[in-house]
């Protein structure tokens, strides 16, 4: 594809002090639309997202999945000097980015009130666990514990089960997107108003906002829609005759004769038990089993195709696998190919907004630890005896 040379956040810096996956996965996303993202990590360990989903050859498809495309520099920002040096890369950036436990930046004397002090027009971003008000707002969070405390758990257990955990780290990459979204408002902000501010994106807001229709529901009625297998008999996957799956969104009720059309069942939309959407609702069993039966006469691709002729919305019911082959993932680019200097061939998913002017970029290699220590720092003006300096007394 084509590309324009510019990229919509091409001038805008960014200092990311973030660490395992809702933070790093943000600052991608503005890299991926052109921010230049210098990752600050620990000058021994790193990002304990290193040594996460680790092979034997030393890929981390978490890592690289969430730090491609940045510069990385170690930094002591415990030492003097490194704080130092932390505050004189804040003067120069346009956005800070961490989701340490909150309270830990201010006591590193790295916080918003220091972060403006050298710089009145930062973007200060924090990603927090429950939000920064309220009794919990210094509490540590992760991921599963978001799922718990918005009622996603208890939603997807149902009424007589257990709460149960959805896909481990959603709550992270949603909020990832949450947490860039409010980065990009505040600096378009600032366009306008040339004023600096913070930014909050908690994993309890997300989740919450995550469920803002059943949410409102169960506030407005004090009850719980539980999910079901299937949304309704004609929402939902069904199996085919080749044991693959695809999905169903006959969501408008007229949509109903089409399916049946596509079905070769002329006689389900005349079955008193199935006539119009109350009593299939009411009968949702009965007729699941019907098109469950159905379904496992022709393979997948036959389905799918008839379904499309019958204007159905069908789509397969896809491994993560299966996106290798997936043609429309990989048109629009939400899964794209490139070279890696240290993996080869790899792929590696895209962004998921596409600019008609100004598309981004997916970014390069993930950095090796510290490997932009060096030259980042004579970008600030060090001179090769300072920087000789910090490296002999351990602040990088």
């Amino acid at each position: 594809m084509e590309q324009a040379s510019y990229v919509p956040l091409a001038s805008i810096r960014i200092l990311d002090f973030t660490r395992y996956q809702q933070g790093p996965y943000a600052t991608v996303m503005l890299g991926d639309m052109g921010a230049e993202v210098i990752k600050v990590e620990d000058r021994e360990r790193g990002d304990l997202g290193r040594r996460l989903w680790r092979e034997p050859d030393g890929f981390s498809a978490f890592f690289e999945a969430l730090n491609r495309g940045k510069r990385s520099i170690t930094l002591d920002v415990r030492k003097p000097e490194g704080r130092e040096v932390a505050l004189r890369l804040v003067g120069r950036c346009d956005v800070v980015v961490e989701n340490f436990r909150p309270g830990v930046m201010d006591r590193l004397g790295l916080g918003y009130e220091h972060a403006r002090k050298v710089n009145p027009r930062v973007i200060f971003a924090s990603a927090s666990g429950f939000g920064p008000r309220g009794p919990r707002g210094r509490w540590p969070s992760f991921d599963q514990v978001a799922q718990a405390a918005s009622g996603w758990m208890h939603a997807l257990g149902g009424p007589e089960g257990e709460p149960r955990l959805g896909l481990p780290g959603m709550m992270d990459q949603i909020g990832a997107m949450i947490l860039a979204w409010g980065i990009t408002t505040a600096l378009l902000a600032r366009e306008r108003t040339g004023v600096g501010q913070s930014v909050d994106a908690s994993l309890l807001g997300t989740a919450i906002a995550l469920q803002a229709v059943d949410v409102t529901h169960s506030l407005r009625t004090g009850r719980v829609n539980y999910p079901r297998r299937r949304t309704t008999p004609i929402v939902g996957h069904f199996q085919c005759a080749d044991g693959r799956w695809l999905m169903v969104g006959a969501v408008d009720p007229k949509m109903w004769l089409n399916l049946c059309q596509a079905l070769d069942r002329p006689d389900l939309p005349t079955d008193p038990r199935f006539k119009n959407g109350y009593v299939r609702e009411t009968n949702h069993l009965e007729l699941e089993a019907e098109l469950e039966q159905a379904f496992l006469t022709h393979d997948r691709d036959t389905w799918i195709r008839l379904l499309r002729e019958a204007d159905v919305p069908v789509g397969p019911a896809n491994t993560y696998v299966d996106l290798r082959e997936d043609e429309d993932a990989h048109a629009n680019e939400y899964v794209v190919r490139r070279d890696d200097s240290r993996w080869g061939d790899l792929e590696v998913v895209g962004c998921p907004v596409r600019l008609s002017a100004t598309p981004a970029r997916v970014g390069d290699d993930a950095p090796e630890l510290g490997a932009d220590t060096d030259a980042v720092l004579r970008e600030l003006g060090f001179s090769e005896a300072e920087v000789a300096k910090l490296r002999a007394d351990a602040v990088i």
